[in-house]
């Protein structure tokens, strides 16, 4: 592991501390996904509806997954 995706993880990890204290109704899950570390893309059901689907984050470097969050918790641009 090098040094840079540990001082991202450890940003991401106080991203997330900040968030339980200041959202404390949350459940972990509704965090990581209010945050944007963990994203939903729609999938095309054989009825022809929508439904969404988690995208697995595994192989995502965590600057990335930080970088993400940070514009997520920013909000939309005005």
């Amino acid at each position: 592991m090098t040094a840079a995706r540990q001082d991202d993880n450890r940003e991401l990890v106080k991203l997330l501390s900040a968030l339980v204290e200041r959202y404390p109704d949350q459940r972990f899950g509704q965090l990581l996904v209010h945050s944007g570390i963990l994203q939903y893309e729609p999938r095309d059901r054989q009825d022809g509806t929508a439904t969404p689907s988690l995208l697995d984050p595994f192989n995502e470097e965590s600057r990335r997954t930080l970088h993400r969050a940070v514009k997520a918790l920013k909000g939309p641009n005005p």
